[in-house]
């Protein structure tokens, strides 16, 4: 019953601590993972590709951009904008095409024909979690999948909305043309201007990401990377930032146009219906809603997101006042450890590239470790007292070796234990009013560690401090190298469940030597049964405790280690002082 109440109350006191993250936040959030499906590359790459000189598909990719100019032409012919060619009217520098693998790609003469109206898939790197997630769900569920176009009428939109931002003009059309005429690719080697990539690489892989093969292009010279949440996030009445809201004016746009074009690859049943619309809100709503770390005590940019992990973004700032709107416990506790791991995380590291987030938590385990052993100090004397009395209590046990059986014994037993008790001044309610009081601090401190946004930035030995122990050890990609942090977890988690374990029978321990200094007259049921008992409980708490050390992120695990290390100094001392207060008695 009391594991079921530890257990009950986890999942209601964690439901209680609010997510942080603001509708701007989640569409930064959402960008990395569903970056669209339009490539954009350089004007001599493009026409290698068009003409089949530099074609590693044997033709693919040539029949693919063939097929998307001639849309393109026909669509621009009707005042719609292109898929494919330039990204910009007056920019001889960027290009675009979409890459995709049709279902019935039937070869004919070495090159391959496409029926456009059934495609497979996207096969661009950046598409992966749009293939992975959305077009697998909404393929699953039969339901119909949009053209190719609307997918690159989406990009187009989004592009041109992200330019206009990066260059601060309200709409596309009030660009200068220099200003156009200036935006790169991004695989220069020197940017003078905007570039739309977010890496000197056109389309690079994960791994090339991840071991840092190619160049990355921060948010301040990139217009995708820096701006791309304008795909999601629109604003309100208010002017307030507003999931969903420019997405679904995007559809709207769309769906209008092609109804006042009669453009052949935006019919009725090649736009986005209500079915995938759906599907596409879902999955996208259930990979960002899982993220917290949005608790941003400053403006910067944060985090590792998308499908290779390899995005930071703009987090809106956090203060004491929105916290409190968020609730009581958000504003006395959650944010406060916080607003301290960022402090300590800047003033070690301003570029929190890890270092500065591994001190910043020692500080924060010993400020808070610090603050509850003042409030728990009377609670930790009356355990250790409670430790240290256990061979007087078993001599008072030894007199009623009946108590389980006999009412009139077990009457007596409790007598003297309470008189024990007073003598020594001891208060066993004492206890539990201090775990109730620590409970919901050690749930807040688990918000607030997981709401960091300092966390979920840089990493320690290659691994997320902001990563659960537990998805961490399941990503063996890489393995046996070290390039997920597989071997720093791995050390983590058997570090803490050490301390753990052994700071929970420290107290135990030290009891027994104690009580077997005093000889035993008889056989006592009672006290066997009540040692059993407090022996499983122990053995319960330290199982649930490196459970859930496997489960929450690498950040509790850290607090953790450091926090059982605290209280196995606190019962060596503690007991230090006891003993030498009974040898002077």
């Amino acid at each position: 019953m009391g594991f079921a109440g530890i257990g009950i109350g986890v999942i209601l006191l964690s439901s209680c601590t609010a997510n942080f993250c603001s509708e701007a936040d989640l569409a930064s959030i959402a960008y990395p993972y569903e970056q669209g499906v339009t490539v954009y590359l350089g004007q001599t790459e493009f026409e290698n590709l068009l003409n089949g000189t530099t074609d590693p598909d044997h033709g693919m990719t040539k029949a693919v951009i063939a097929q998307e100019m001639a849309w393109s032409d026909e669509a621009a012919a009707l005042g719609l904008p292109r898929i494919a060619g330039k990204a910009f009217e007056g920019n001889d520098t960027v290009y675009k095409y979409i890459p995709y693998e049709c279902l019935n790609n039937a070869k004919t003469e070495g090159e391959y024909q496409y029926d456009a109206t059934v495609f497979a898939k996207f096969t661009s790197n950046k598409a992966a979690g749009l293939m992975s997630t959305i077009i697998k769900s909404a393929t699953d569920s039969k339901f119909r999948l949009p053209s190719v176009y609307y997918f690159g009428m989406v990009d187009d939109i989004v592009l041109k909305d992200a330019t206009a931002a990066a260059f601060q003009v309200t709409d596309f059309a009030n660009i200068p043309a220099d200003k156009i005429a200036s935006i790169q690719v991004g695989s220069e080697a020197n940017l003078t201007s905007w570039a739309v990539n977010p890496y000197d690489k056109v389309d690079p892989a994960p791994s090339d990401i991840q071991n840092d093969l190619v160049k990355e292009i921060g948010p301040e010279q990139s217009i995708l990377r820096g701006f791309g949440r304008l795909k999601f996030a629109g604003t309100d009445e208010n002017g307030k930032a507003k999931m969903w809201a420019n997405f679904d004016a995007t559809r709207n746009k769309i769906m209008k146009m092609a109804v006042e074009s009669g453009f052949s690859q935006l019919g009725q049943y090649q736009v986005a219906g209500d079915d995938f619309q759906r599907v596409y809100v879902n999955q996208v709503n259930s990979k960002v809603n899982n993220i917290r770390s949005c608790i941003a005590t400053r403006d910067g940019y944060f985090g590792h997101y998308g499908t290779a992990s390899d995005w930071r973004v703009s987090m809106e700032k956090k203060d004491w006042g929105y916290a409190w709107s968020k609730g009581f416990l958000e504003g006395l506790l959650v944010y406060p450890v916080s607003w301290l791991l960022d402090t300590f995380a800047y003033g070690m590291d301003p570029g929190l590239s890890g270092r500065g987030q591994i001190w910043a938590l020692i500080f924060v385990t010993l400020i808070v470790r610090g603050l509850l052993i003042l409030i728990s100090f009377k609670s930790q004397t009356d355990n250790q007292k409670m430790q240290a009395i256990q061979p007087e209590l078993a001599k008072i046990q030894a007199k009623y070796p009946n108590s389980n059986t006999n009412p009139t014994e077990r009457q007596r037993l409790s007598q003297e234990q309470m008189a024990l008790y007073r003598r020594h001044n001891i208060h066993p309610m004492r206890q539990l009013l201090i775990l109730i009081v620590q409970f919901p601090v050690f749930i807040c401190v688990w918000s607030g560690l997981q709401g960091a946004s300092t966390l979920a930035t840089g990493e320690v030995l290659n691994m997320s401090l902001s990563d659960t122990i537990q998805s961490i050890l399941f990503n063996v990609d890489g393995l046996p190298s070290n390039l997920h942090g597989w071997w720093t977890a791995l050390f983590l988690f058997i570090l803490m469940a050490t301390t753990q374990v052994f700071s929970m029978l420290l107290p135990r321990i030290l009891a027994k030597r104690a009580a077997k200094k005093v000889a035993k007259t008889s056989a006592n049921p009672a006290q066997d049964q009540q040692n059993r008992t407090m022996k499983w409980v122990a053995y319960g708490m330290m199982i649930f405790t490196i459970v859930m050390g496997f489960m929450l992120p690498a950040a509790m695990g850290v607090y953790w280690l450091i926090g059982g290390l605290i209280s196995c100094v606190q019962t060596l001392i503690t007991q230090l002082i006891l003993s030498r207060k009974k040898a002077r008695k």
